[in-house]
């Protein structure tokens, strides 16, 4: 697989952008996204018609390489691009950007949002310039005069420009409260891109691009009894890891289902409530009686779910927003509340008491990202090492449902799953 990186000294540089653009032109192409990230991803998902795929060493653990070798055989170029600026990392461990493109010799894009800078673009942008850069691409700038400026020193040192994009807002990818907006149509998004690939010098950036070596993981442990898992899926609910939801296949079949259409899967063994936005369709979700009469009954008889930060939202008794209180599935004693502070960070859990997926003092990585804060006298499992959670403490554990903030890869803690699904088959 040919490889190409973006990447761009601060967030907010144009790097999704740029990324939907090259996904646009070139053929047989995934989107891998550093980072825990579910916006950017959805986003690249659509112009490539691919799932993108999330790389991230501190959620996925060591086995991330391997798990990529998998993906590298089936496509002729990938796509990675960067989490934040070039050097942030946001962790104990190096997850930075830059990390992974070294690791892996990925040649990468350097995105600059020049809208306010001139010549000094080239000052900033230099100390994110490495032997792996291809060149820049200098974004926003507002007329020919301008470009012009921000172009001048970058030229007097030899970096080569390869891509120069106007400020244009019709260009630009909208955002919402937490990040790129995941409910743009895809054509929209892919028309966006298309303009976008005119202003990139796409033969030279192939003739630079790195190749990938990673080796195949091991052989997926095999499950003789093919279980039935339903996975929500809809505006509401549709954070997933490509990973997640590969592992899910692999040991079952898998039922797509949406609590906003009031749906029901097919008597599932597994059900998994992913992240999302129900504080915004809370109300729709309310109407909806039919699919939480589901989920709280396959909670009391005692059903796999496992459930993360959104999927955690619509467990407990109620949603406020704006002043109003929805109704929600009451699995959980809780109400879920609003602030106006992110809670955004990987975490570590040490389990304090058994739940569905972790013994008592056994650790779980992961990250969370919400602004939600959670009222509740439910007793929890584990205990914040990193991360804020409810309180320094996160995941409680019902029957057999798990519901936490932090989002896990589900594929790095796969046999758990397993047998939990097999103990509980076992005892019916």
């Amino acid at each position: 697989m040919r490889t190409i990186g973006v990447a761009s000294p601060v967030t907010g540089s144009g790097k999704t952008t740029v990324s939907a653009a090259l996904l646009q032109g070139l053929p047989s192409s995934i989107p891998i996204k550093i980072g825990p990230d579910y916006l950017d991803p959805s986003i690249l998902s659509s112009v490539s018609g691919v799932t993108a795929l999330n790389m991230d060493r501190w959620v996925q653990g060591r086995n991330y390489m391997k798990y990529l070798g998998d993906i590298s055989e089936k496509y002729e170029w990938g796509i990675f691009e960067g989490v934040m600026g070039l050097h942030d990392s946001g962790s104990p461990m190096d997850v930075s950007t830059y990390y992974y493109l070294r690791r892996l010799k990925i040649p990468y894009l350097l995105v600059m949002d020049v809208s306010r800078m001139a010549e000094s673009a080239y000052y900033a942008a230099r100390g994110f310039l490495s032997p792996l850069s291809i060149g820049v691409v200098l974004n926003n700038y507002y007329s020919e005069g301008h470009l012009r400026m921000v172009s001048k020193e970058f030229i007097r040192h030899g970096i080569r420009i390869v891509g120069e994009i106007p400020h244009d807002p019709s260009l630009a990818m909208e955002e919402r409260h937490l990040g790129l907006r995941n409910d743009l149509d895809p054509a929209v998004i892919r028309e966006k891109a298309g303009k976008v690939l005119h202003y990139l010098d796409l033969d030279y950036i192939m003739e630079k691009a790195g190749d990938l070596h990673v080796q195949k993981s091991v052989s997926q442990e095999k499950f003789p009894k093919k279980l039935r898992v339903a996975i929500a899926n809809d505006r509401a609910f549709s954070f997933y890891y490509r990973s997640s939801i590969d592992f899910l296949s692999g040991i079952g079949s898998v039922e797509h289902f949406s609590p906003l259409g009031n749906e029901v899967p097919e008597s599932p063994d597994i059900i998994y409530l992913g992240g999302g936005y129900p504080e915004v369709y809370a109300e729709e979700l309310q109407r909806n009686s039919r699919s939480m009469e589901f989920i709280r009954s396959s909670a009391e008889n005692g059903k796999v779910i496992i459930a993360e930060c959104g999927g955690l939202m619509y467990l407990q008794d109620s949603i406020e927003m704006n002043g109003k209180r929805y109704r929600m599935s009451s699995v959980f004693r809780g109400e879920v509340k609003w602030s106006d502070r992110v809670k955004i960070a990987y975490t570590s859990l040490q389990a304090i008491s058994d739940n569905l997926l972790f013994r008592k003092g056994e650790r779980a990585y992961g990250h969370e990202f919400h602004y939600s804060i959670l009222d509740t006298s439910e007793k929890m499992t584990m205990k914040n090492i990193l991360g804020t959670g409810i309180n320094g403490y996160d995941t409680m554990n019902r029957y057999n449902t798990m519901a936490s903030y932090s989002h896990f890869d589900l594929n790095r803690y796969g046999k758990r799953i397993l047998r939990a699904a097999v103990k509980i088959n076992k005892g019916k």
